[in-house]
């Protein structure tokens, strides 16, 4: 036999478990992000010494 009823909903699983997904891996960056705080771009640089003008 012949249905003509149309499938639904075979778009609408895969779409909606690849927005989760996606919505879970941006809360785990603002999560992990914020941890660090305003330190995270720093890097420590050593000074250089300066020699005086007699040595």
């Amino acid at each position: 036999m012949i249905y003509s009823e149309e499938k639904s909903g075979g778009l609408a699983l895969p779409l909606i478990v690849i927005l989760l997904a996606m919505a879970g891996i941006l809360a785990v960056l603002v999560v992990t992000g914020d941890r660090h705080g305003s330190t995270a771009g720093r890097v420590w640089v050593p000074q250089a010494h300066q020699q005086g003008s007699g040595q």
